[in-house]
């Protein structure tokens, strides 16, 4: 297969104007350093929103329902519940909508919920306030993020260019507008019957006439009572469990109208429309507003425009490279695209060249093509290297030149330029919000930015991430692995000490020999998540597992992997491996927006394999090498499981 990318037909001043720079490597690495601080991932602002506004509502006092203190409509509540599930989503996908929607609901739990609020309840709500001021912060930095992005790309543009024209009348974000109106309009209408049903049910109990009854059974939905005149009487009741039987009631009647005193009309009905329709209405319409001012804005006036290559992938997403990335090395962005008619209207998602698009092999495939046959003959040639860089496009297909036209960043707008598989220009504009590659490559969250370093005349990939200083490189687990760790290490801990006293009295047994070996291994595998380290320096590399610390020279190394099951593989020539397992599950982690370090390790320890020069040029102190965290826990958990067996 060829690597040259598909051309674009002359003229090519018709699409890329004269002096269209080419967006390389380098530049794209830059860019991609401009992303969201990890620290802003949308993941991080869910949870902590998700786990203190849980806490909140388990700490809330529940008073029950008396003549004194009725239950009502709960209207603040509702706003509170509403903005609440609404930021899950809105953290995630809308940060222009969380810096609006944030503030106003710290502003209603400062007012509803923190005055006279018991200890408990206090801190959960300050929690819920902290949680919404380092959402609100991420969305701030995810916003300033597409600034400095969409910045950048225009100064490695220069010139500002128009849109190749005739320019496709202007319908984005009509759809969700349209629908975000409707559902808003249900959501009005809702509160209007709401607030309808409380002022008819407060003109009823100004008529009525109160009477005292007394209590003789309840269901779920209802309580029966037996008036001073003898009458039994079922009432509709929410909160039934709040009278109990014996106990007496006022009963409010008007007429036919009648219900308890201590239970007002609390428009739960319409509070649920409201809900159910205003939060999908609210998100579709500002998504819908969103678009259309993207897209008025690229339009609007000239443009940077980008010389790039694209490539289709097996989610029909269009996937955008660096102009010189031709072997589809890494991608920096993906969106779904509509191909335009002559006539301006949008044809759905396509691409001239779909039937040439086959799918894309993962990363850790990727990564396992790339350095498979090292394993038996030390450092690649460049050959080897050409042969095996082609596999990171699928066989049969090619990356095709375009012409990038737009500042892409998250959620941007853009418009492509490109030729389908018989050389016709087709012009595409994005249908879908533009989406920044994952750590291994999809177009989930942030990547982890490679720049080209060129070799003996063969490009080779560097992780812009490795820095080298001469000082020794450490690597090790991530804040996830080790609360993992922590997890299973208690677990093993807990489990051999609650059989304590079992082994002890029956003796060690056939089971009891099963048993323990499993916990041994478990104990390992929790060793090596909490405190696995990697540490490179001018000797080679030391390794330090769960049990014991290695040390591999660099003229010994022969590769270093990560499989599909997070299992990290350090090779020698005489076919002796260092193995840590089970570190993490990669496809997830990408999925969550998780940036793994056992990953990053493999890449950046391949890089310093290839490239003695960026290798570290100090030795690294017996306290940098790491030590085994499994005996540490071994004792411990015979200490735990004794002290145990004899209390």
């Amino acid at each position: 297969m060829s690597q040259t990318p598909a051309p674009i037909p002359a003229p090519p001043s018709r699409f890329a104007p004269a002096g269209t720079p080419v967006w390389t490597s380098e530049e794209a690495a830059r860019w991609s350093h401009l992303r969201p601080a990890s620290w802003a991932r949308p993941l991080w602002s869910v949870l902590a929103l998700l786990i203190t506004v849980a806490w909140a509502i388990a700490a809330a006092p529940e008073p029950p329902c008396t003549d004194a203190a009725p239950c009502g409509a709960d209207w603040p509540g509702m706003v509170e519940m509403g903005l609440a599930v609404g930021l899950l989503y809105w953290l995630a996908r809308l940060p222009e909508l969380t810096l609006v929607a944030a503030p106003v609901l710290a502003a209603v739990v400062a007012r509803v919920e923190l005055p006279d609020a018991e200890p408990n309840s206090l801190a959960a709500n300050l929690c819920v306030l902290a949680a919404l001021g380092f959402g609100w912060a991420a969305a701030c930095e995810r916003v300033a993020a597409r600034r400095r992005q969409r910045d950048l790309v225009e100064r490695a543009a220069g010139v500002r260019h128009p849109l190749p024209g005739p320019v496709a009348p202007l319908r984005r974000g009509t759809i969700p507008i349209a629908a975000g109106l409707v559902l808003v309009a249900v959501a009005a209408f809702s509160v209007v019957q709401g607030l309808a049903g409380i002022r008819d049910d407060g003109q009823h109990a100004d008529r009525a006439v109160p009477a005292v009854a007394r209590v003789i059974d309840r269901d779920d939905e209802s309580v029966r009572v037996r008036g001073g005149d003898g009458r039994r009487l079922t009432l509709d009741s929410l909160y039934p469990e709040d009278h109990r039987v014996g106990g007496t009631v006022t009963v409010l009647e008007d007429g036919a109208w009648r219900r308890l005193a201590s239970e007002p009309y609390d428009a739960m009905g319409p509070q649920l429309a409201v809900l159910a329709a205003g939060l999908p209405g609210l998100s579709l319409l500002v998504t819908g507003l969103l678009a259309r001012r993207r897209a008025a804005a690229l339009r609007r006036g000239p443009v940077p425009v980008l010389r790039v290559l694209e490539h289709m992938d097996e989610d029909g997403l269009i996937r955008i490279y660096a102009g010189d990335d031709t072997v589809g090395l890494r991608p920096l962005l993906a969106a779904s695209f509509a191909a335009e008619a002559p006539g301006g209207d949008e044809r759905g998602t396509a691409h001239p060249a779909d039937d040439e698009h086959e799918s894309a092999h993962s990363v850790e495939e990727e990564h396992e093509a790339a350095h498979s046959a090292d394993d038996d003959h030390g450092p690649a040639h460049p050959a080897d290297d050409e042969d095996r860089e082609e596999e990171r496009i699928p066989a049969g297909t090619r990356p095709r030149e375009a012409v990038l036209f737009g500042s892409p960043c998250e959620g941007g707008e853009l418009l492509l330029v490109t030729t389908s598989r018989d050389d016709v220009p087709a012009v595409l504009r994005t249908s879908g919000s533009v989406r920044l590659p994952s750590p291994g490559g999809r177009p989930e969250s942030a990547p982890e930015e490679e720049a080209y370093a060129a070799t003996g005349g063969v490009a080779t990939a560097v992780p812009a991430t490795l820095v080298t200083t001469g000082r020794p490189l450490r690597w090790g687990p991530s804040a996830l692995a080790r609360a993992g760790g922590a997890a299973l290490a208690l677990i093993v801990i807990a489990g051999v000490a609650f059989n304590a006293r079992t082994l002890v009295t029956d003796g060690i047994g056939l089971k009891a020999v099963f048993f323990l070996l499993c916990l041994l291994t478990w104990l390992e595998n929790a060793a090596e998540l909490l405190n696995w380290r990697v540490t490179a320096d001018s000797s080679g590399l030391w390794l330090a597992g769960g049990w014991r610390v290695r040390h591999v020279p660099w003229n010994r190394l022969r590769s270093a992997r990560c499989t599909k099951d997070g299992t990290v593989q350090i090779r020698m020539p005489d076919g002796d491996e260092w193995r840590l397992r089970g570190l993490g599950v990669p496809k997830l982690e990408r999925r969550l927006g998780l940036a793994p370090s056992h990953l990053r390790m493999t890449r950046e320890v391949t890089a310093l394999r290839d490239h003695p020069e960026l290798r570290p040029a100090e030795p690294a102190s017996r306290r940098d090498r790491g030590f085994s965290l499994g005996p540490v826990l071994l004792v411990v958990t015979v200490v735990v499981a004794s002290a145990w067996a004899l209390h």
